[in-house]
């Protein structure tokens, strides 16, 4: 078996406004607590990977709503599109749940490397594409 890669928080990563960046650190946390599933036994492993997955998809949906209501309140143009990628990343979540409950390990793992790659990627591209704009456009804001 490959070595899993872990998915940490970096200062690059940051927006520049502290409540998104704390949000892009707890799912970054919860990506932790997923990928530490996979040192533990099978057996362990089939009892925690559901409440791990419920937990990501929470925060992710309660983060996407608060992001794209920053997003309205600023006026960004790209809002419709960001929030089309936000709903088909929390669908992918959820047509993963049954997948993932399983106990599939290498399912998990598939999963977890899918979510940590989209997640990096999201921040470090498209979420500063509309962190960019407010700056610009609204550099008084702080949220």
């Amino acid at each position: 078996m490959s070595e899993i890669i872990g998915f940490e928080w970096e200062d690059s990563l940051s927006v520049g406004y502290n409540t998104i960046d704390l949000h892009h650190k707890k799912l970054l946390l919860i990506m932790g607590q997923f990928k530490s599933l996979f040192e533990l036994s099978h057996e362990e492993y089939k009892l925690k990977i559901g409440k791990i997955i419920k937990s990501l998809s929470d925060y992710t949906a309660y983060h996407f709503t608060e992001e794209e209501k920053i997003m309205q309140e600023y006026g960004y143009p790209d809002l419709k599109e960001h929030a089309s990628i936000h709903n088909s990343f929390i669908k992918k979540i959820q047509e993963a749940i049954v997948p993932l409950a399983s106990g599939n390990i290498e399912t998990g793992r598939q999963f977890y490397d899918f979510l940590g790659k989209w997640l990096v990627e999201h921040i470090a591209v498209t979420d500063h594409k509309w962190s960019e704009y407010i700056h610009k456009e609204h550099p008084e804001a702080q949220f």
